[in-house]
């Protein structure tokens, strides 16, 4: 297939690229010219083309001639979202639509979107959560992943566009950004290797779904050949880890103690968030197959083995 990542030159965007060309699919990344891991996607055997996403001009001609729209694209995070419920509409919905728009009369067959099972739900009626379970965002970032999933839905219906929505958990691995930006395990890591003192909102007992990228990344390309039509599928490791465990696994990993300070609750921060990946298993016959201690200590080596410079800079 001819594929075209919108991100692709990022963390999770990277891995996908190099998933999709070891399985033979002719891909196109589409980044900033910043972007960290563009060099890779092209050595990797990608074509690379450059521009703003929120740009038509940028994106009109890239995407003629492409089969599938890989979609990873956000301007803004949880908390930052919540800053600014205007900046976080204005880039990503309507550029999501913006590009919706231009894949259509580009003749794109099919669009996957990197959804957020972290956020879309809201805080949890039950756990392990279920793709049916009732969505009630508690911060921007997570109602304009939702507000996308239904114009994908209306692009559908009105245009025939197939699309797969992947809600996924909380990734890590090799090429995450060690700063305190896009998820603790990056971060804690990143400290755990400097020496600095690592912050944790609240007592620590709060449980997420954390996720290795090379499977997130195994999973968004078996979704390419998946023939099921509007799906939205969990994708996440179907087990909780606290943020105290994290540490502890650290700890364990690097031979040393964390020097942790508490800070203040954040309102935005659901106590529990488990995903059901059931549906992935029987949809995409996809699992998670990298535990997390493995998936850590893969993390932690090649997080030592960067330059110093590199350590807090991503796009």
């Amino acid at each position: 297939m001819k594929i075209f990542v919108l991100g692709g030159g990022g963390f999770l965007g990277s891995h996908i690229c190099e998933a999709l060309l070891n399985n033979q699919h002719e891909v196109t990344v589409f980044d900033q010219p910043q972007a960290r891991f563009l060099q890779l996607c092209r050595l990797k055997g990608a074509k690379i083309v450059t521009g703003n996403f929120l740009n038509t001009d940028d994106l009109g001609s890239a995407l003629a001639d492409c089969d599938v729209l890989y979609h990873l694209v956000s301007t803004t995070v949880p908390q930052s979202s919540n800053d600014n419920p205007q900046k976080d509409i204005e880039s990503n919905l309507i550029g999501t639509v913006q590009l919706l728009e231009l894949a259509r009369k580009s003749g794109v067959k099919k669009v996957i979107f990197s959804s957020s099972g972290g956020t879309v739900y809201g805080i949890p009626q039950e756990i392990p959560i279920r793709e049916n379970h009732p969505t009630k965002p508690i911060s921007s970032y997570g109602i304009v992943k939702l507000a996308i999933e239904k114009y994908l839905h209306l692009y559908w219906l009105l245009y025939g566009l197939d699309y797969c929505v992947l809600r996924i958990s909380n990734v890590y691995g090799e090429r995450q950004p060690m700063n305190e930006t896009q998820g603790i395990m990056g971060t804690f890591l990143g400290k755990a290797i400097s020496g600095e003192p690592i912050q944790i909102w609240g007592d620590g007992s709060i449980i997420r779904d954390y996720v290795y990228v090379e499977d997130v990344a195994r999973a968004f390309q078996m979704a390419a050949t998946l023939t099921d039509e509007c799906t939205v599928i969990n994708i996440g490791s179907g087990e909780g880890q606290s943020v105290n465990n994290i540490v502890s696994q650290i700890e364990n990993i690097t031979g040393h103690l964390l020097q942790v300070k508490h800070l203040p609750s954040r309102p935005f921060d659901v106590p529990s968030n488990v995903l059901d990946i059931s549906l992935a298993k029987t949809i995409l016959k996809w699992q998670p197959e990298i535990n997390l201690l493995e998936g850590l200590s893969r993390t932690y080596d090649w997080m030592k083995s960067q330059p110093v410079s590199s350590k807090s800079v991503d796009n």
